[in-house]
């Protein structure tokens, strides 16, 4: 097996504007730089195949807007798009353009996408020229008190932690892979500073430890944050929280050897269509009800972020008609290790639900994926405290059925 990871600078320059929070605020240019944000690049070859993940300092990515990465990775690479991976690690303060036509802010940093996309690309033409041979160590874990099911603090969430270090004879590290499962939402709707916010925190203050910047995503965590157990929403508090979730890592981290063989990779697909104006009148009632919550002068600091970004929503699903898109996973299997992509924004149970699906072997899923197409949750989580089921695109019980499909056609 061999493997090689490189870094590419993707600060913005001039005007730029950041995806993740839609108020006037943020229709405003950002202030600046508060830290930078990169993207990471992992090849790995095992056999006859070469995999390349690749995580963006971005919001969102939509398959859409990545279209110029993709293809230009997959031209100077020589590989198929299938087995090219490009996750977002869903900084709710990064810039904007990597979600294509599906940005909730309506302003955009115009050039960031093809900027961004070239530094990415330059790099990655080194990556096979950096290619060592490794061997794959593995350290699964599991984090508490930092983050949990953000409407439920006592309801079960999947808190699994993964770290996979690659290393090469010499005994330094050629690549590394970190997942954990929390919104990267500790900095504020009104904050006009670039950060990579509680992905980015955690893997900086990692990275000597791993060895190198690994390469880090979270996984289904649409219902999963940190705002039960937060103590404020400024950059002193990130650095509180990440440095604690760094800890925590390093703490309770202990590597294995792991076996990879050459990845089978497969993809499912499966469309999703049906007349939204059958639900406008639900719309038009969860709108009425979250314009009361945001008139109470009484409301809190969290209740109001979400209840404004649940308004915005609720507008635009008002203006949509028909509902058309496509869910696709793509499954690479190495044996020892398999990831599931996904396009969006899963629940941890419906997350755990598809680890479960592999049985006893480790199964890690990779979300904000390949493509971006929202929230997606169980059916019982519909109505209540949840949030997440008043702006999914996914009717009640709708992604049930699909993840029967999935779990059919492995």
């Amino acid at each position: 097996m061999r493997a090689a990871t490189a870094l590419a600078d993707i600060t913005p320059h001039g005007t730029f504007y950041m995806e993740g929070y839609a108020n006037d605020v943020r229709r405003q240019p950002a202030l600046g730089v508060h830290d930078a944000p990169c993207a990471v690049l992992l090849l790995l070859e095992v056999g006859e195949v070469r995999v390349l993940f690749v995580s963006l300092d971005v919001c969102i990515v939509s398959a859409e807007g990545s279209r110029l990465l993709r293809e230009g990775l997959a031209a100077c690479l020589g590989l198929p798009e299938e087995n090219i991976v490009i996750s977002a690690i869903h900084s709710h303060s990064c810039p904007n353009g990597f979600e294509g036509e599906g940005g909730i802010v309506g302003v955009h940093s115009h050039g960031y996408v093809e900027m961004a996309s070239g530094r990415v690309i330059e790099v990655a033409t080194g990556l096979e020229g950096a290619l060592v041979e490794v061997t794959p160590e593995l350290a699964s874990l599991h984090v508490r008190g930092w983050y949990s099911n953000r409407n439920d603090r006592e309801r079960p969430f999947d808190d699994s932690v993964h770290v996979l270090r690659l290393r090469a004879e010499d005994g330094t590290v050629a690549g590394a892979m970190l997942n954990f499962n929390c919104h990267a939402t500790v900095v504020g709707p009104f904050n006009r500073y670039l950060t990579t916010d509680v992905m980015g925190g955690v893997r900086a203050r990692v990275a000597d430890w791993v060895g190198c910047v690994p390469y880090t995503f979270t996984g289904a965590s649409a219902d999963l944050g940190n705002r039960q157990f937060r103590r404020g929403n400024d950059f002193a508090e990130l650095e509180r929280v990440s440095c604690g979730i760094a800890s925590a890592i390093m703490e309770g981290a202990e590597f294995a050897p792991v076996e990879l063989v050459e990845p089978g990779i497969s993809s499912f697909s499966r469309r999703v269509s049906y007349n939204n104006e059958d639900y406008f009148d639900q719309y038009r009632a969860q709108l009425a009800d979250v314009t009361a919550v945001l008139a109470d002068h009484e409301t809190g600091f969290d209740e109001r972020k979400l209840a404004d970004t649940e308004r915005q929503l609720l507008e635009t699903q008002l203006s949509i008609h028909d509902v058309d898109f496509t869910i696709e996973m793509r499954t690479i299997d190495f044996g020892g290790v398999v990831f599931v992509t996904f396009p969006g924004e899963l629940a941890s149970d419906l997350g755990v639900r598809v680890k479960e699906a592999f049985g006893d072997r480790v199964a890690i899923v990779i979300g904000y994926a390949n493509d971006y197409q929202g929230y997606f949750v169980p059916e019982g989580d519909f109505g209540g405290t949840s949030y997440e089921s008043y702006v999914t695109k996914m009717p009640r019980g709708g992604i049930e059925r699909v993840l029967d499909e999935y779990e059919e056609s492995l």
